[in-house]
């Protein structure tokens, strides 16, 4: 049984998937690099899993393996070093992670997790969002929706909706309220295609989109958005992302903070509609969209 000291840390974690993609990059395989270190088979995939921390030395030998630009090793080696001070603090304590590193992390957990869960109460979160919906939220906030962070935005997320396509993809499920499907970003029609989009995604086998109408009798529940990033069977290894303004939280430890948004997100499946009735929900909403833009024509 897994104890709260053995919990995986996120820099650990993080570690292994920029060695990972370090090694790729360099055409080698685990078991080249493993013996370039002397070590057994497995040591790499443990390492690469975030299973095991590794030693300043072997991260040295490795980055000059792998032939990593500076710029990698500054980050490969802070990240090494904070797994490192982690293992010496209490388990109560909470992690955070501010400034511009943070979405770095984001996109990790998300392509290396067995399953992602996101909730929505106001917008449709980020790897959903069509093109001009997020140019939409510029807008609608005075920025210029054409301007060069809204479109480095809007390649960003277009860039994480690849995911949703892989052989393997993680297993995805949305909570979203009915408020985040009702505020109209961008104009009618373009919630309207934005909804279309949202009831096609929901027809993949590994994507599951439920709705929590306004009429629900138990809404007292909504209004946390959050992210909980689930890598295996192992539920101590969950990791919870809050965003916050500018910035964003992720939470490790303690295990019962975890443990308390796993039940939060059970609670909201559990007065969500189904997926199959949320996507007709999806597409009726849709329709009243194309039908105010039609009235206007």
């Amino acid at each position: 049984m897994s104890t709260p000291s053995a919990t995986i840390t996120m820099q650990q974690r993080q570690l292994g998937n920029e060695l990972r993609k370090l090694r790729e990059a360099a055409g080698l395989n685990q078991d080249e690099s493993a013996e370039h270190l002397g070590k057994a088979s497995n040591k790499i995939s443990r390492v690469e899993n975030g299973k095991v921390g590794i030693s300043k030395l072997e991260l040295d030998a490795l980055l000059t393996l792998y032939k990593a630009s500076d710029k990698d090793r500054v980050w490969c080696r802070e990240l090494a070093k904070g797994a490192r001070r982690r293992r010496g603090r209490p388990t109560e304590e909470t992690t955070v992670y501010l400034g511009p590193k943070w979405f770095r992390a984001f996109r990790d957990f998300e392509q290396s997790a067995s399953e992602v869960m996101m909730v929505g109460s106001e917008i449709v979160p980020g790897i959903l969002q069509t093109a001009d919906y997020t140019r939409g939220m510029f807008a609608g906030r005075g920025d210029d929706p054409n301007g060069k962070i809204a479109e480095d935005t809007v390649r960003v997320r277009q860039d994480r909706q690849a995911i949703l396509s892989w052989d393997k993809p993680p297993r995805f499920s949305f909570v979203l309220s009915e408020s985040a499907l009702r505020r109209e970003i961008g104009g009618s029609e373009v919630m309207a295609a934005q909804l279309r989009y949202l009831a096609e995604v929901a027809l993949s086998d590994h994507v599951s989109i439920q709705v929590i109408p306004f009429d629900t009798a138990s809404y007292g529940d909504m209004g946390y958005d959050f992210v909980l990033f689930r890598f295996d069977e192992d539920t101590s290894t969950d990791i919870v992302y809050i965003e916050i303004y500018g910035d964003a939280l992720y939470l490790d430890k303690p295990p019962e903070t975890v443990h308390r948004y796993t039940e939060l997100l059970g609670r909201l499946y559990g007065i969500a509609l189904g997926p199959v009735e949320s996507r007709t929900f999806i597409l009726e909403l849709a329709d009243q969209f194309a039908g105010r833009k039609a009235g206007k024509d």
